[in-house]
C-alpha cells in the first residue's frame, strides 16, 4: 500500500495502530476502503484492540489484531471473505481469486493474461427479490453464506437477515443479537456503503 494511504490509517485510528508495522500494509491499495471500515468498527467496539500486522495472503486480506472478541472475530471472517472479491490493486469488485502461480485477487485490467478464474462468479439469483444492485447482492450473498457457515458449525439455530435499501443506503438487521453475527453484518453494511450500489466501485465522501 502506498505510503499516503498508510499515513492516512495511522491517523485516522492512532489506538489500533499504535505499534506502527515495521514493512507497512503488505497489501495492494485496491483494499484500502475495506482496511479503513475494518478499522472503524474495530476501534469504535474496543479502544484495547491493536493491529499487529495487516497483509495479503492465498490472494485475501489477513487482517492480525491483539484482543478482540467474538464481534470483532465476526468483522475479520468476512472482511477476509469479502477481499477474495475486491481487486487487490484498483478495488474493483466481482472478480475473484486467480491462479498465477500464487494466489492473487485481481480485475481483468490488472490480472496475468496467463492465469484462471479459480472460483465460479457469485451466484446472485438467490436475493434477486431485495431489489438491490449487483455489487451489494454479492455482499448480501456473501453475508448469508459466513452466517450459514458458523450456525452450522456451531450447530446453533439458522439466522435470517431483514435486508433493505433506505436513503440510498443498505439496512441489514439479523433475526439474532449474537455478537459475531453482528460484526458480520457491520462489516458489510460499512463497506456497501462506501461503493457503488451497481458497479462496486468506491464512491468517494458516499
Amino acid at each position: 500500500m502506498n505510503e499516503k494511504l498508510e499515513e492516512q490509517l495511522y491517523q485516522r485510528y492512532p489506538s489500533l495502530y499504535r505499534k506502527k508495522f515495521l514493512y507497512g500494509f503488505s497489501c495492494g491499495d485496491g483494499w484500502y476502503t475495506l482496511i479503513d471500515v475494518i478499522s472503524e468498527l474495530l476501534t469504535k467496539h474496543d479502544q484495547g484492540i491493536y493491529a499487529l500486522q495487516v497483509k495479503e495472503k492465498f490472494g485475501g486480506l489477513r487482517f492480525y489484531h491483539y484482543g478482540g472478541d467474538n464481534y470483532t472475530s465476526g468483522v475479520r471472517r468476512v472482511a477476509e471473505m469479502l477481499s477474495n472479491h475486491i481487486c487487490e490493486v484498483c478495488g474493483a469488485q466481482r472478480f475473484l481469486n486467480r491462479n498465477v502461480g500464487y494466489w492473487s485477487t485481481l480485475c481483468a485490467e490488472h490480472r496475468d493474461k496467463n492465469s484462471t478464474v479459480d472460483h465460479p462468479e457469485i451466484d446472485i439469483s438467490g436475493v434477486a427479490d431485495l431489489g438491490l444492485g449487483a455489487a451489494w447482492s454479492r455482499l448480501a450473498v456473501i453475508l448469508k453464506e459466513s452466517a450459514d457457515q458458523y450456525t452450522e458449525h456451531h450447530r446453533c439455530p439458522s439466522v435470517t437477515f431483514s435486508i433493505s435499501k433506505e436513503n440510498e443506503r443498505l439496512v441489514i438487521k439479523p433475526s439474532t443479537d449474537d455478537e459475531l453475527i453482528a460484526g458480520m453484518v457491520d462489516i458489510v453494511v460499512g463497506y456497501a456503503n462506501r461503493i457503488d450500489e451497481c458497479s462496486g466501485a468506491v464512491v468517494v465522501n458516499k
